[in-house]
């Protein structure tokens, strides 16, 4: 059967109707894909993800001091921000309307609006090229070749490096700072062109500047970037939460899935060792002695020996107007050139600036260094108790033991001169302790070998960092065995060559302070709080055995009870103190440290700020079971005290730490201790054989 020519013709026409409109879906399908993989650059930034992510900003953790007071919080408000690609080509009514809504100057808005868009129009030119330069032309202009002898590969690879290389418009101008809810309000009924709003966390401080310096700063992501914000970040940090949509051609949400929320999770809050009530105590008192004794500042740190918790910590700077720059000598210049003599010493002359330069204390108090973390400092007398319980432990004194002390000054082995402030023909070795007697502890420390005095410092913590987790901390400086000499020896009997940080000192001492089995061994300090404590960790390890760190700690009653008396005749009153505390004076001339870069020292400086002293009196209590160890050191007491020989330790630094003990320990419900020791309280050493309590207390000096 033949078939009709019509019927042939629409077949023929159908087959090629079919095959075009293959193609043609082919080549359709073949284009989505390739502007799916791969698009053209041309059409790069005009792309939009299907599906779109709005992240939920977490809320960070509160940080609480140890009775749950807020120091740091977080809280949510919004900050405007402008688009200056969206603003229109006149944008005075943008300025103005943000400028009276956000109560900023308007010419202070409109820089920076103005700044930014004349940026953008530089980066954006008005007229661009009719034909985009093809690759080859690109690479050809770049290398002075013949756009067709240029690889297509090169060329691709070069047209997407210049492309990397051009600067995209400014998108994205914050004005202001955070605003509440209600100025949010004002600024989205303006409907202002180019004006958006944004969520942003607010880090606040209601623990205000007394703890400032601890609790330290976040930065604008809301990291932790100094002080307790970054020692406590991993904890305090949330997770961001995220929601998904599916967007249109035009980029607007369209619907969101129920599997595809995920709400933010918050970070935990954490409550820090410090007690925000003792830490406004130790302000008030350190802040009342730098000021009448005239000092250029003071460090004070309270801990709970027992935990090793810190529980107040403060650091005070005062400017003193009078203080200029020690006058440190080029190094080009030669010695016994044209260099100019040092100055008198401040007892009677200048006064020098003695700490050191911290910029970012003027800025915030944030931003200004812990000088009781990150400084050192000449313990002077205060040193002298871990010397003392050494020996006795070594069975090296007894207490009753007697030695010639001298009216003068009494020389050495190698002939150094010491001399003592308290001047007595002889001393038992209790006394040498409680009169803080130079000359009977250098005696009696020559009875060590150089190993066992200097294995007993690094036993004591010094020359090493206590890892409390605060940044810049400083290990000390302790001469090392190496270069260890017999001057050496004599000085670290009674404090000097060697340097300390606070938290060094008080940790150490802490050792006095623990009672039962605890007492002789040294505490982990922390700066978080703890509810329930096992023993086992409250123990770094043991440096005394409990009967010599007891025996020390009585004998220190008797500075405590001198020091007690000499405030009372100078003050004209009898104080009646409610507790009984038991500590250490200490004195000593402050170090002047490394030269700047490119100076040296004048020729005849004695490495010291002649004079010039760092004035220290650590203590505990209550003796029965010593709640707190403080130690306050008053930087640089005025000359004035010097030339009055008040300038010592238990004259500036003692009254301090008296005052705080007082309202500390009543601040925390201890009762008051009782005047006298218990008598079954310690077992005597084997060494030791006479009582620790001594008629000499009332002489007691540095």
């Amino acid at each position: 059967m033949s078939v009709h020519p019509s019927h042939r013709r629409s077949s023929k026409v159908g087959f090629i109707a079919v095959f075009a409109m293959t193609l043609l879906l082919s080549g359709l399908l073949a284009r989505v894909v390739q502007l799916q993989v791969r698009p053209e650059v041309k059409l790069q930034e005009y792309l939009r993800p299907r599906v779109g992510v709005r992240s939920e900003l977490p809320q960070r953790g509160d940080i609480l001091d140890r009775r749950g007071r807020v120091l740091s919080a977080t809280r949510f408000g919004w900050r405007v921000y402008v688009d200056p690609v969206e603003l229109p080509k006149e944008p005075s009514p943008v300025i103005v309307g943000l400028a009276r809504t956000l109560g900023l100057p308007e010419e202070q808005v409109g820089e920076r609006i103005l700044s930014r868009m004349a940026e953008n129009a530089r980066r954006t030119p008005e007229k661009p090229p009719a034909m985009p330069p093809t690759p080859g032309q690109v690479i050809g202009e770049l290398l002075g070749l013949d756009d067709a002898k240029v690889d297509p590969k090169l060329a691709a690879s070069a047209v997407e490096e210049v492309d990397e290389n051009v600067k995209k418009p400014i998108r994205y101008l914050p004005i202001g700072g955070v605003i509440e809810d209600e100025v949010a309000e004002k600024v989205r009924a303006l409907k202002l062109a180019g004006v958006h709003l944004e969520r942003r966390p607010i880090r606040e401080y209601p623990g205000g500047s007394e703890v400032a310096s601890i609790i330290g700063k976040v930065g604008v992501a809301g990291e932790g970037l100094i002080g307790s914000e970054k020692l406590l970040d991993r904890r305090l940090t949330g997770e961001a939460g995220k929601v998904s949509f599916v967007r249109d051609s035009a980029g607007r949400p369209l619907w969101i899935e129920p599997d595809q929320i995920k709400p933010a999770t918050p970070g935990h809050d954490v409550s820090i060792s410090l007690d925000l009530e003792l830490q406004r105590i130790a302000c008030e008192e350190l802040m009342r002695g730098v000021e009448e004794y005239n000092a250029a500042g003071g460090r004070l740190i309270s801990i709970d020996p027992n935990t090793g918790e810190i529980l107040a910590m403060v650091d005070i700077v005062r400017p003193v107007p009078e203080a200029v720059a020690y006058p440190w000598i080029d190094k080009s210049v030669k010695k016994g050139g044209h260099e100019a003599p040092v100055p008198a010493p401040a007892v009677g002359g200048v006064r020098f600036i003695t700490l050191k330069p911290d910029p970012g204390r003027a800025i915030h108090p944030a931003l200004a260094r812990n000088r009781c973390v990150e400084d050192v400092y000449e313990p002077g007398s205060t040193f002298k108790p871990f010397v003392w319980s050494t020996i006795t432990d070594l069975g090296l004194a007894r207490v009753d033991e007697v030695f010639a002390t001298g009216h003068t000054t009494w020389f050495t082995s190698y002939g150094r001169p010491i001399s003592d402030v308290t001047k007595r023909d002889q001393m038992t070795w209790t006394e040498v302790l409680i009169n803080s007697s130079n000359i009977g502890m250098v005696k009696v420390g020559e009875r060590l070998s150089f190993k066992q005095l200097h294995d007993a410092v690094a036993r004591f913590g010094f020359g090493q960092r206590t890892n409390i987790g605060l940044a810049g901390e400083s290990p000390g400086i302790v001469t090392p065995m190496s270069r260890w000499s017999k001057y050496t020896h004599t000085s670290v009997c009674f404090g000097h060559e060697v340097s300390v940080t606070p938290l060094q000192m008080v940790r150490a001492f802490s050792n006095f302070a623990r009672s039962g089995d605890l007492a002789g061994t040294l505490p982990t300090l922390r700066m978080t709080a703890v509810t329930e404590v096992d023993p086992a960790n409250r123990v770094l390890y043991r440096v005394l055995p409990s009967d010599v760190a007891v025996l020390t700690r009585q004998t220190m009653r008797g500075v405590t009870e001198a020091m007690e008396a000499k405030l009372d005749a100078r003050e004209h009153t009898k104080h009646a103190w409610n507790y009984e505390i038991f500590g250490k004076s200490g004195t000593a001339e402050i170090p002047l440290g490394k030269a700047p870069t490119g100076k040296r020292r004048p020729v005849g400086s004695s490495g010291y700020f002649d004079g010039q002293y760092n004035s220290s009196f650590i203590a505990g209590g209550p003796v029965e079971r010593p709640r707190l160890v403080t130690l306050v050191v008053i930087d640089d007491p005025g000359p004035e005290l010097a030339r009055k020989k008040l300038h010592y330790g238990a004259s500036t630094a003692g009254p301090v730490v008296r005052r705080f003990m007082e309202r500390g320990l009543a601040y925390l419900g201890v009762p008051p201790a009782p005047k006298e020791p218990k008598e079954d309280e310690s077992k005597q050493h084997p060494a030791l054989t006479t009582p620790v309590r001594s008629t000499a207390m009332n002489n007691a000096q540095e």
